[in-house]
């Protein structure tokens, strides 16, 4: 064939290439129909993408145990608690392994299969029968030690008097298979069989990895394996349709693929989701398949099962529940606020994965321009904000969430309204900042500087809110009552003899081992020379290891006392509001 020839084929087959790349672009997927190829196939090409994912803990959040991905030591550890026994130790071939038990059962002995976190603290799963279950002892990353996880859940303390049962023992230990598997996993299908009730449990990968958010990508790796599809999607605008790109998506289908795990949720079909997995794919409506919680949703017909997860108004109070405070938001309601305006799979710190471009008050001027100048923020906020504080997120979104042994910030967007808050027994922002203010000053200050509210001005009371809360409020309260105080001190220093009293009472007596932990923190913040004597501290110990543990403390670190009628007043509220919930 001539030159001429050769060209003019070519001519045309660069023509029918092109027609059917384009006639290809323009047909809708059903991603449904599409396999699963794992982060690995995707590293070839988004080389810069697969390093920024990398460093996430979104990748860690599930791994096989091995010598890489085990954070806990394993040197021959011990582990008491209220008279169990752990035992944390490497068997033959390098197993990594956990034994307990106690008086009342006999010692269980388990080899790790799977971690689970890798950042504040790691859960271990070990197999049992067809299934995997989370144990009962975590390793506590940052403190580098072990602890039950009583203490990271808001669980009170067993009885000191009573030997402690496998029951109480093993009340967190959950089964991974039907449960865990479907938030810290691509493509969870917990494979429960009709005939033998068993599980074979799959995942397309471990942890949470690209597929989670941009879903199945097989087509994708196989079309774009051409270089003329390449090229023709580079040169041009137009979206990719064999795989999702969540900025592409609206802010409600984009929101979807976040709130999928960060928004707990419910289902009309159980069956098919233990049998078969859950069937949602990035990019559609999250609704077809289940809902998110809520404080009035029922269980079977039966009221109030989830309202402890949220304040008495319906916003959250706990982690994983970030899609239901977007969604209670005016920025969400009557805007087009999604969770990816603020955060970034692929950009900012790991710790909260904040875009770089949205720190501080970046994060809402984007929406609220006139608020972009620091003159005009000054004048919106009523504050001197030259020290950087507070922040929009201070006021708007106060840390009212307890999860994993910290504080977060509310997903619920709001202005902060001390008598509303009052009305509705949930922490506000005013006092959450203010430690040393009651509730009443901060409703008729706040009354000053902006509006009234419609709801009655609180009455005064003996204590300062995050003072009284400490000790009156339900744990979830105290948590973060003990927080404030920790936080406050830290950005503007100072302290009060009375918070420190108060800290250290609640330190030996809440029976609530997460409480006691923050507590401890909050007065290491209070206290730095306390520090050598706070680190040998167990937030876990029982009553009497607490109670040596206060007599070995300087004699002058306590100046002020709280009367002790108004301590067992304040603890006597509290006891009717204790609850046990998990994260």
């Amino acid at each position: 064939m001539s030159l001429a020839g050769l060209a003019l084929v070519g001519v045309i087959g660069l023509v029918w290439h092109g027609r059917a790349t384009e006639h290809e672009l323009g047909q809708t997927r059903d991603l449904h129909q599409v396999e699963h190829v794992t982060s690995q196939a995707c590293t070839r090409c988004h080389q810069d993408h697969a390093e920024s994912f990398r460093r996430t803990f979104h990748r860690t959040m599930t791994q096989e145990a091995n010598d890489t991905s085990v954070r806990g030591s394993f040197n021959d550890k011990q582990l008491d608690y209220f008279g169990v026994t752990a035992h944390m130790e490497r068997a033959a071939g390098g197993k990594f392994v956990i034994r307990y038990g106690g008086e009342t059962f006999p010692e269980r002995r388990f080899e790790l299969v799977k971690t689970v976190g890798s950042r504040r603290y790691q859960q271990y799963l070990a197999r049992d029968g067809d299934a995997l279950v989370r144990l009962p002892i975590a390793f506590h990353i940052d403190e580098q030690r072990w602890f039950h996880m009583n203490g990271a859940f808001l669980t009170p303390d067993p009885d000191p008097a009573k030997p402690l049962s496998r029951v109480d023992y093993e009340r967190h230990v959950t089964r991974w298979n039907d449960n865990c598997v479907f938030c810290h996993n691509v493509a969870p299908n917990p494979g429960l069989s009709v005939q033998t009730e068993r599980f074979d449990t799959r995942v397309a990968e471990l942890g949470i990895a690209c597929e989670a958010c941009h879903g199945p990508g097989e087509e994708h790796v196989r079309l774009n394996a051409s270089p003329w599809r390449r090229y023709r999607l580079h040169l041009s605008d137009a979206p990719d349709p064999s795989i999702v790109n969540p900025a592409r998506l609206s802010p409600e289908r984009s929101a979807d693929i976040c709130g999928h795990c960060h928004g707990q949720r419910i289902t009309d079909d159980v069956d098919a989701f233990l049998r078969h997995g859950d069937p949602f794919v990035p990019g559609e409506d999250l609704a077809l398949y289940s809902a998110p919680l809520w404080r009035d949703t029922t269980l079977q017909g039966q009221g109030g099962v989830f309202a402890a997860r949220f304040w008495r108004d319906g916003t959250p109070r706990l982690t994983a529940y970030e899609y239901q405070g977007m969604l209670l938001s005016a920025c969400s309601e009557r805007g087009e606020l999604t969770c990816t305006d603020c955060h970034g799979m692929h950009s900012g710190d790991p710790r909260g994965q904040i875009r770089p471009e949205k720190q501080k008050a970046a994060m809402c001027t984007g929406c609220h321009a006139p608020l972009a100048r620091a003159e005009a923020q000054s004048a919106h906020a009523k504050h001197n904000l030259s020290d950087g504080s507070p922040s929009c997120s201070d006021c708007h979104m106060p840390k009212t969430v307890y999860g994993v042994l910290d504080a977060h910030p509310t997903h619920r967007i709001s202005n902060p309204d001390p008598a509303r808050s009052a009305a509705f027994t949930q922490p506000d922002a005013c006092t959450l900042c203010h430690v040393e203010r009651t509730r009443r000053w901060a409703a008729i200050a706040r009354a000053k500087l902006w509006t009234p509210s419609d709801s009655r001005v609180p009455d005064e009371t003996p204590l300062p809110e995050v003072e009284m809360r400490l000790l009156a409020g339900d744990p979830i309260e105290r948590v973060l009552s003990a927080h404030a105080l920790g936080a406050a001190k830290r950005a503007r220093g100072g302290r009060t003899d009375t918070q420190v009293a108060l800290l250290l009472n609640v330190m030996e007596h809440d029976p609530y081992p997460a409480v006691r932990n923050f507590a401890r923190d909050a007065l290491g913040a209070l206290s730095p020379n306390l520090a050598p004597q706070l680190a040998k501290f167990v937030p876990e110990s029982t009553p009497s290891q607490r109670a040596s543990f206060m007599r070995s403390l300087p004699k002058h670190v306590v100046k002020a006392t709280v009367p002790a009628a108004l301590i067992t007043s304040l603890r006597t509220e509290a006891a009717h509001a204790a609850i046990e919930i998990g994260e």
